[in-house]
């Protein structure tokens, strides 16, 4: 439960990072990347929360700040 909410949170500072970014530099907003680069606003995505209720970037744009954040190989003991 911990991880899941510690994991929620890094997400969310870095998507807020990722929106804060891509509006400073006015980047419009990408619809389907192939790649992603520093300063794009971030696509759309949907994920489940630690209760298991999906949750959509789209749904807190313009209500919260969000941050996006990987951290590869983050919690796997590789």
């Amino acid at each position: 439960m911990f991880q899941t909410r510690l994991n929620l949170s890094v997400l969310a500072v870095i998507l807020t990072t990722v929106i804060l970014i891509a509006a400073a530099s006015g980047e419009k907003a990408v619809t389907t990347p192939d790649t992603l680069k520093v300063g794009m606003i971030a696509p759309d995505f949907t994920l489940k929360d630690e209760e298991g209720v999906e949750r959509s970037l789209s749904d807190y744009i313009g209500q919260k700040s969000i941050v996006l954040a990987f951290y590869p190989k983050d919690f796997t003991g590789g």
